[in-house]
């Protein structure tokens, strides 16, 4: 049962290896990591608002070192134990306010996160500031929408201290928990992390070593920059997904 009915057709899936939903340089990892390398992008190329040590880039990784913290949240199931951290929230939603400012429409920015607990953190602080039109949901609950500015908070963090300098396979799952499944890391795009407790995770590694050959990472996320796009551009924005 850990298997999905999906997994186990792979095989013979015939591969449709031309995409139209992000930038070739938002391709390049799940292309080599997902895909064997075969994804091809399909989009002309498009001028990014994201600036990173004053080098435009279509995606950012911010380091937050904030607080996890575990709550009980109540859901369609019943109630649940969530984690939530209150610092990536107030950081998502500084970002989005950034986006909005540089002209991009609320309804095109969508914020994204593993746990029901950060959900009910992000709307409160996006209500709090006046931001209601603003998409923020579970990444599995947003599989097959579309945005064209994602961010993504991952959640887990601990103090650079507490972690292992050799961590066991068990307590990488405890401490990083939903994030650890592959399809989820497929999913995001724009990241706010701890980056110190990432890097346990090989996968994580990956595309945190990927990101900082690109310039890509941020640390802190509060340098994170945003810039309003040329006025010779008219209305065409930079795809995120």
């Amino acid at each position: 049962m850990s298997k999905s009915l999906f997994e186990r057709y792979t095989e013979k899936a015939l591969l449709l290896d031309t995409q139209y939903r992000m930038q070739e340089d938002i391709c390049e990892f799940p292309s080599k990591q997902f895909y064997d390398g075969k994804l091809k992008t399909g989009t002309p190329p498009k001028p990014s608002l994201f600036l990173s040590k004053s080098v435009q880039t279509c995606i950012v990784f911010g380091h937050v070192e904030g607080k996890e913290e575990t709550l009980v949240v109540r859901t369609e199931r019943g109630n649940e134990n969530s984690k939530a951290n209150l610092e990536e929230a107030e950081e998502a939603v500084r970002i989005a306010i950034l986006l909005t400012e540089a002209g991009i429409q609320k309804k095109d920015i969508a914020i994204l996160t593993p746990y029901n607990a950060q959900v009910s953190n992000i709307e409160k602080s996006l209500l709090s500031k006046g931001m209601s039109d603003i998409t923020f949901t579970t990444i599995m609950k947003s599989q097959g929408s579309e945005w064209k500015y994602v961010i993504m908070s991952t959640v887990r963090s601990c103090p650079k201290s507490d972690i292992e300098t050799q961590p066991t396979r068990s307590w990488i799952i405890n401490r990083l928990g939903f994030i650890m499944d592959p399809h989820q890391v497929n999913v995001g795009i724009t990241r706010l992390c701890n980056e110190n407790l990432l890097r346990c995770s090989v996968l994580w590694r990956r595309l945190l070593d990927h990101y900082k050959e690109k310039g890509c990472v941020v640390n802190p996320a509060r340098n994170i920059q945003v810039q309003k796009p040329p006025r010779s551009l008219g209305t065409r924005r930079t795809a995120r997904r």
